[in-house]
């Protein structure tokens, strides 16, 4: 059966080519709903994990790093570094801010750090050297036509571009300052009146010895401070990933179901024409002696064929897909070669493959072998 299955498809090349692409560009979309969405989980994860620290503290009542504004007292470092095990804390502070230029508008989160917590990767330049350097993310060159060196105006005060990275998280470009240039910022230009609204410290990514218990440091800090709460990398990361799935999720759980839904349509009409196509074929096998069982395995291993063949093609269109977004919005990650992505598509892809096998099969059941003989 399999083999007269493979022999229906390469009966028409050009029809069985159009079907399998028809097939992947279901599965192309697919795979890059399901990659976008996880692709903004694993951005929250990682602008956390790549601050390097063994703890983080916020503020207290503050359980994430992203989309939550942390404010912590300024003795608080000093408070953090009394305590046992504790090698160092070094600041962090979180601006956001809304940067404009011809006539767009586009929100960034600007990390201030001093001795950790930069950026993770430089693609392009070099890290920040003096005050007035700042490094952004790659979304924020491609957008404005920036190059390094150029001149990045935040509220009236010009940075200089010294470095480009590839960080972003929910929707935003990420960009890196030094301290000083957080002071000259607030000095010199048109938010100093404004000053009380932005938090000074915000984070503190905690430096513990070697080989030191993680947990016991972790409750010792929040026992002596108040003021502020210590999760570990992992726990933050996680919380904002949880924040994630309750933006994305019901709106891409809902656009990925569409999807199924297209690419089950899809398969149903494509195989449903085809029997009713080949009818009389079929009679002419039940009059040969083929019982319904074996009509049946024919069409579901034809199902089955069409998919294997849809796959490469859905995994090539979905990767030209990545890369014209990568383009057009690097701020977005699409992370189609995930396992769980990648391996939920194809299972999905065969399931969808198997259920449109049965709806033809009514139309299957009922040719009758006396159509073997009509028009003879």
């Amino acid at each position: 059966m399999f083999k007269l299955a493979w022999k229906q498809l390469t009966l028409d090349l050009v029809r069985t080519s159009l079907t399998a692409f028809a097939l992947g560009a279901v599965i192309a979309v697919i795979l890059v709903l399901e990659g976008f969405e996880q692709g903004q989980y694993r951005q929250l994860e990682q602008i956390i994990l790549n601050r390097h620290a063994d703890l983080i503290a916020t503020q207290a009542g503050v359980a994430n790093f992203t989309a939550a504004r942390s404010s912590l007292p300024q003795l608080a470092r000093q408070e953090v570094e009394s305590v046992a095990g504790v090698v160092d804390a070094h600041p962090l502070t979180a601006l956001p801010i809304i940067y404009k230029k011809d006539g767009k508008l586009t929100p960034v989160y600007i990390l201030v750090y001093d001795t950790r917590g930069g950026p993770a990767s430089i693609i392009e330049g070099s890290p920040i050297h003096k005050g007035r350097d700042i490094v952004i993310d790659r979304a924020l060159i491609r957008k404005y036509g920036l190059k390094i060196n150029d001149g990045f105006v935040v509220s009236d005060f010009k940075f200089q571009i010294s470095g480009i990275t590839d960080e972003a998280a929910f929707f935003m470009p990420f960009a890196f300052v030094s301290y000083d240039g957080m002071i000259d910022l607030f000095l010199e230009s048109e938010i100093a009146p404004d000053l009380s609204t932005f938090p000074l410290l915000s984070f503190l990514l905690i430096e513990l010895e070697p080989g030191s218990d993680r947990e016991a440091i972790q409750q010792e800090i929040e026992r002596q401070i108040p003021e502020v709460d210590v999760f570990t990398p992992e726990q933050l990361a996680a919380r904002d990933v949880s924040m994630g799935r309750t933006f994305y999720r019901p709106i891409m759980g809902l656009l990925v179901t569409v999807a199924y839904v297209v690419g089950l349509l899809v398969v149903s009409l494509i195989l449903f024409a085809d029997v009713r196509s080949r009818l009389r074929s079929f009679a002419v096998m039940k009059a040969l002696g083929f019982n319904y069982r074996h009509l049946l395995v024919s069409v579901l291993a034809q199902s089955l064929m069409l998919m294997a063949l849809a796959l490469p093609i859905g995994l090539l269109l979905a990767q030209a897909l990545v890369m014209y977004i990568d383009v057009v919005a690097p701020v977005y990650l699409i992370s189609i070669y995930q396992p769980l992505v990648f391996a939920r598509t194809v299972i999905a892809s065969l399931a969808l493959a198997l259920i449109g096998a049965l709806v033809p099969l009514r139309s299957l059941r009922r040719s009758d072998p006396m159509m073997a003989f009509q028009g003879v």
